[in-house]
């Protein structure tokens, strides 16, 4: 198969193939010191990125990179754009978290909702009469304007609808039908809460914690990218070798299925010829009653003549 491989078609592809190679190995690297520098960042703790509309766009997702960073954002809250997201476990507590629509001023004179958790309080304390969950109970948002400060987090994964003024979890898809748009992918947790709600715990969604696991999984696929090609070059190889073999070893059986061209081509059949020839002559019938006559000698002379 080396005689194959070496051949100048097969030299090229390998060329182009490695070439490949080390270009997914390039982003294999790339993906994982993304994947290492978000890790770092995040140990090291939170970072104050300052104005909002500095840090992300509307619609931008909140990547690992500065998810968790503090950022501050001024603006007015809605009213009337509040919800409760009721099962979350705080310190050993059932609690209800508080999110409320922040309309922030953009650089362009447009505005866009941010939504804000301002914080969370214990179940019991937004129990009505009949012990089920009242989001009327929750604190309103201050009036006018405000400035806020808090943690940048991701948006959470949707999995249900808003159910009077109650939601599974704070996702922007969600409220974004709820409260209209244009609208932060993500949402700030107040650092201060107030009116009587508590700071909330950094978020651990699963989008946060996945992110660094999926930079880690695109360097794994770049790898294996970068091995299919070799491996692609060498079946391209070993393929072309067995089509030469089949097609020599069709060649060999055609050759030996041939026919002669005669039987003076053939010493055998010539040989059988013969050896009949030979019996027919000794098989051939003899005159029945008629006696052999010898041959006349040549030397004999001519017969004396007789007395009469």
């Amino acid at each position: 198969m080396l005689h194959v491989a070496l051949r100048p078609r097969f030299l090229g592809l390998l060329a182009l193939m490695v070439v490949a190679t080390l270009v997914c190995g390039l982003l294999a690297s790339w993906q994982w010191e993304r994947a290492h520098r978000a890790i770092t960042d995040k140990a090291a703790g939170s970072e104050q990125l300052g104005d909002l509309r500095q840090v992300i766009g509307v619609g931008d997702p909140v990547t690992n990179a500065i998810v968790g960073d503090i950022v501050t954002a001024d603006g007015s809250y809605v009213p009337g754009e509040q919800v409760v997201v009721p099962g979350r476990n705080i310190d050993g507590t059932d609690a209800v978290l508080v999110v409320s629509a922040l309309l922030v001023e953009l650089e362009d004179g447009t505005e866009a909702r941010l939504p804000v958790a301002r914080g969370w309080m214990p179940a019991e304390e937004l129990a009505g009469a009949d012990g089920q969950l009242d989001p009327d109970l929750a604190p309103a948002p201050p009036t006018g304007t405000v400035e806020i400060s808090g943690r940048l987090e991701a948006s959470e994964a949707a999995s249900g609808g808003v159910n009077g003024g109650a939601v599974g979890e704070i996702s922007t898809p969600l409220l974004v039908n709820e409260w209209g748009s244009p609208m932060y992918a993500g949402y700030v947790s107040l650092g201060e809460p107030s009116g009587g709600l508590r700071p909330l715990p950094a978020a651990e969604s699963e989008f946060s914690r996945g992110l660094d696991w999926q930079n880690i999984g695109y360097s794994l696929q770049w790898v294996m990218f970068g091995v299919f090609f070799l491996y692609l070059w060498w079946r391209s190889v070993r393929a072309a070798h067995l089509d030469e073999i089949a097609e020599r070893r069709e060649t060999i059986k055609a050759m030996l299925a041939e026919e002669p061209g005669g039987a003076g081509d053939d010493p055998a059949r010539t040989s059988h010829a013969a050896s009949d020839a030979g019996a027919e002559r000794s098989l051939a019938p003899t005159a029945v009653g008629l006696p052999s006559t010898p041959a006349a000698s040549p030397t004999a002379g001519p017969t004396p003549d007789k007395d009469v």
